[in-house]
């Protein structure tokens, strides 16, 4: 083909068509960046409908994640809701403000902490930072995917640094943690891993002196301590975390269906 073209070029100088060769010469030169832009144009296509195509499963990876994570916390809010409503009343008990059974008395007493760790999943999203992925996605997209990791960091820390301060507190709260059983997850058979474990006589304690226990300031104290770090780890999922997950995963359907 490049020898047709030039053939015809040497055959326009040699008639003395300087003219023509001259414009024959500039229409070569403009088929030829025609080509290369079309070449171009056809290269940026695939390269943008691989990028949109990679964008797509990100999202649905996303999606995908975020509505397992979704599941997880509704879940655990429901088992934290009911377990702060049994030391909500436990409370109310110590102070005299109402009346319970004394069976009721002591398995609210025994969950004082949640035993269900919140474990979220996040493999999706950190493989995407990593992988330089993260940055395809829109703006909206990224500044909430990134406002739910730093929510959820927070909340883990905030939660450790009370759980240490709270049941850990120096040893301080040791009567506390033995007398009230809890860490007795012998009445669940979810936990039923290993034999029962018998509670030592210093910790055990009659009907009559486990009410008075329960009753006094002291433990009063101790309980709304624990209590109100618990309620502050509900309204943090229900209004930070959930409500985070939830509305991520509408920016990704709408980011879907563009």
């Amino acid at each position: 083909m490049i020898k047709f073209f030039r053939k015809i070029r040497l055959n326009l100088l040699s008639d003395g068509k300087t003219g023509k060769y001259f414009k024959y010469a500039i229409g070569e030169i403009f088929l030829v960046v025609i080509g290369i832009l079309i070449a171009l144009q056809i290269n940026n296509w695939n390269e943008n409908r691989k990028l949109e195509n990679n964008k797509q499963k990100l999202l649905l990876a996303l999606k995908q994640e975020l509505q397992i994570n979704k599941g997880i916390l509704e879940n655990y809010l429901i088992g934290l809701h009911k377990n702060n409503s049994q030391v909500n009343k436990l409370i109310n008990y110590s102070a005299g403000a109402q009346e319970l059974p004394i069976d009721s008395v002591r398995i609210y007493a025994s969950t004082l902490s949640y035993p269900i760790k919140l474990s979220l999943l996040n493999s999706v999203f950190e493989e995407a930072i990593s992988a330089g992925k993260f940055e395809i996605l829109g703006d909206s997209l990224k500044q909430t995917l990134s406002f739910l990791k730093d929510f959820t960091k927070s909340r883990n820390d905030i939660n450790d640094k009370g759980d240490n301060l709270h049941f850990n507190n120096s040893g301080n709260n040791t009567d506390l943690i033995m007398i009230l059983d809890v860490y007795n997850l012998d009445g669940n058979e979810n936990y039923n891993l290993h034999p029962p474990i018998t509670k030592h006589p210093d910790f055990v304690k009659n009907d009559e002196d486990f009410i008075k226990y329960i009753k006094s300031s002291d433990t009063y104290a101790k309980i709304s301590k624990v209590h109100y770090f618990n309620v502050l780890d509900e309204d943090w999922i229900k209004n930070g975390l959930l409500w985070l997950t939830t509305e991520n995963i509408r920016r990704i359907d709408k980011e879907l269906s563009k």
